[in-house]
């Protein structure tokens, strides 16, 4: 009768032996090898080889013929004793024929004490392999089942791999029962009924499949741990075994419920239960509050699961920072039952379609619970808006009555100036335009600073607006968009200031002309300077009109758009709010290579119309001692003299302005931007400044 196999893909098989179950006696695993005194020859047996092949070679000494002997000598071995030493070897005990050696790492025969035939000991060998592939797993279980440094995941597999050698061990106890059996009946004769070599080969051979996968899958996780692990595991389910597939797929569904709790506890309460750093969010105590949203979390890309895309990483990511920003920045709470009730059984392995359709859920529910409370009571767009209005001179009445409450003052040295007495003066400025309409809220955070002083610096150079924020607000009105708020400011004051310088001066040309027209001998002069500030004040306010309307105003009105129909969760609002003090920047000459070539033609321009104002006020003053002294001669000739002098002065800030303005003109003709080359068209109206050069 020939035995037949089992062929159940998930257990180790043992259909085929005797039905030896009922008559077992309850066992123990065995702990030991078994003794030399139950497998070797009685000294009388012993005796009676040696007599019987002495006689071959009986011409040597008897001590020699002895040695021999012995030398020569095997124990009559039965297969049911190697059978019994294999049930060891299963059992990764050393068995008395067949042991580990440990510098090879491989089983090999004593054949001191066991000589069998070549194809005999290739079947010891191939059986031997399911104790080394045990072996090798009971190892890896011992070494890591407690050991904090596998973590929870690794644990969880040391677990799973127990329970499924429980089968195992089933098989082995059945088969030791029946080579016991075999043995005590001292029987020679192989019957149906029989466990021989080449059957045990047989009914081994799916638990040595299985073995196999279990070694494969402790070789893969070897360095790994927590989604790392899962991840090295999963790619193994790429196999087209079925058996394979689904034994590595019920591994996983098991070692990775560590992994999907914590994901859960994240998503639904914004908590990283993560002792042993598995999840692949990570959290940086030492971070402050105020930086939780930038700084605070971060992703751990080697710990992401290859099963889960990056965008769902993302998303998973987005929604416990944002149920700790509510909890910890916001001050307030989101309940997210309704949420959990509907999703919380999909969270396991191999449901990752479904995960991720939860995912997107909690995500637009969380995100959104975020926006409403930035939106609502924390009034996020009320503070741009603030912003736009007094960092960005968008609040025109405002600006004009601080530039004329403050002009004095910031004409003087900047090292006398002091910022209570300019706070004061803001809060004049206030009350004197609509800015007293503002909400409170808004105009308590408007403040007055004071940048760091350098030599010859006047109070214009030093001068700046500046806007309070605080948390939560402060995550998109960072520090650093501050500091972008406060550049761009400097740029439109500096902006702000030629126009009231220009304004000054064509004032004065005016009352010059009309006091000094009977000075015929300075006619010309008047008027080449009332020429001269026309052709700034032209610069000055098309500069303007493309910063203030083409740049601010734009930039604005997509800022707005993003904000309100197109952000979805905070990042996404930080981003667009990022984009728009880049766009100004980048627009407004005030970063990048070719916009640092323009910061410094703008820089020359405005210094020569800086040192225009005082060339006029030179010839003011001259004009004003002409009429005093025009009857004494020789003051008449130290006046011609100054006079020269003023003339030199004009001509060559009038020749650098022009330089200055060509050299600004070539630069926005390499620009492909449309608003640039706008721009260029209408400070060189009619090639007024081409025709020049030319």
């Amino acid at each position: 009768m020939t035995p037949t196999r089992s062929h159940s893909p998930m257990s180790f098989g043992s259909s085929g032996l005797p039905n030896i179950e009922q008559d077992m006696e309850p066992f123990q695993l065995p702990v030991s090898r078994p003794s030399e005194a139950d497998i070797h020859d009685s000294p009388r047996n012993l005796r009676r080889r040696i007599a019987r092949e002495s006689s071959s070679d009986i011409t040597d000494p008897p001590a020699i013929q002895l040695a021999k002997a012995k030398a020569s000598y095997r124990p009559d071995v039965s297969e049911s004793d190697i059978l019994r030493d294999l049930i060891f070897i299963f059992q990764g005990i050393d068995g008395q024929y067949i042991k580990l050696n440990p510098t090879t790492d491989e089983y090999l025969i004593d054949k001191q004490l066991l000589c069998v035939s070549e194809p005999t000991e290739q079947l010891i060998y191939r059986l031997t392999e399911t104790g080394w592939l045990y072996t090798h797993i009971k190892s890896f279980i011992e070494e890591n089942m407690n050991l904090n440094r596998s973590g929870l995941v690794g644990q969880s597999l040391c677990a799973a791999i127990q329970d499924e050698l429980t089968d195992y061990y089933k098989l082995i106890a059945i088969l030791e029962a029946q080579v016991e059996k075999q043995l005590a009946q001292k029987s020679r004769v192989i019957s149906d009924q029989s466990l021989t070599l080449k059957r045990l080969l047989v009914w081994m051979e799916d638990a040595n499949n299985k073995l196999r996968l279990m070694s494969m899958l402790v070789d893969a996780s070897q360095g790994h741990k927590g989604g790392a692990l899962v991840s090295a595991l999963h790619n193994h389910t790429k196999h087209g075994d079925p058996f394979i597939r689904q034994f590595i797929t019920n591994i996983l569904q098991t070692i990775s419920k560590p992994f999907y709790h914590m994901l859960q506890r994240w998503v639904y309460e914004g908590e990283l239960d993560d002792p042993h750093k598995e999840f692949f969010v990570a959290c940086d105590l030492t971070v402050p509050e105020e930086n939780l949203w930038q700084h605070k979390y971060s992703i751990r890309e080697d710990m992401l699961p290859s099963f889960l895309s990056k965008e769902l990483a993302q998303k998973v990511f987005s929604i416990g920072k944002s149920l700790n920003f509510i909890r910890y920045s916001c001050h307030e709470r989101v309940d997210p039952y309704d949420v959990i009730h509907r999703t919380k059984d999909i969270f396991k392995y191999g449901e990752t379609l479904a995960v991720e359709r939860a995912i997107d859920v909690i995500y637009l529910d969380t995100s959104q619970s975020l926006l409403n409370l930035l939106k609502t009571k924390y009034k996020l767009m009320d503070h741009l808006r603030a912003l736009k209005r007094y960092l960005l001179l968008g609040q025109g009445d405002f600006i004009q009555c601080l530039m004329d409450v403050l002009g004095l003052q910031l004409n003087k040295p900047a090292n006398t100036l002091y910022r209570h007495n300019l706070t004061s003066l803001l809060e004049t400025t206030i009350r004197s335009s609509n800015a007293q309409y503002d909400q409170p809220e808004i105009l308590r955070r408007l403040d007055v600073r004071l940048l760091e002083i350098q030599k010859d610096d006047l109070g214009w150079d030093v001068f700046t607006l500046d806007y309070h924020v605080d948390t939560p607000i402060n995550t998109v009105i960072n520090p650093h968009a501050m500091v972008q708020y406060l550049q761009i400011f400097n740029f439109l004051w500096r902006l702000k200031r030629m126009e009231y310088t220009l304004s000054a001066s064509w004032r004065q040309c005016g009352k010059s002309n009309r006091e000094f027209s009977q000075l015929s001998n300075l006619t010309q002069d008047l008027h080449q300077a009332q020429m001269t500030i026309q052709r700034m004040i032209h610069f000055i306010y098309q500069l303007q009109h493309y910063v203030l309307f083409e740049v601010l105003e734009c930039s604005w009105k997509k800022l707005e758009n993003d904000i309100e129909k197109c952000s979805i969760d905070l990042d996404s609002i930080i981003k667009a709010h990022t984009n728009y003090l880049r766009e100004i920047t980048e627009k407004g000459f005030l970063s990048g290579l070719k916009e640092k070539a323009l910061a410094e033609r703008l820089d020359d321009l405005f210094s020569c119309i800086l040192n225009y104002k005082a060339v006029l006020d030179h010839l003011h003053g001259y004009a004003s001692s002409e009429l005093v002294k025009r009857h004494s001669q020789h003051a008449l000739e130290d006046n011609q003299e100054r006079l020269e002098k003023i003339r030199r002065h004009h001509q060559e800030i009038e020749g650098a302005f022009t330089t200055q303005v060509l050299q600004f003109l070539d630069i926005l003709k390499s620009y492909h931007d449309e608003d640039l080359r706008s721009l260029s068209i209408r400070l060189d109206y009619n090639d007024f400044y081409s025709s020049t050069s030319s």
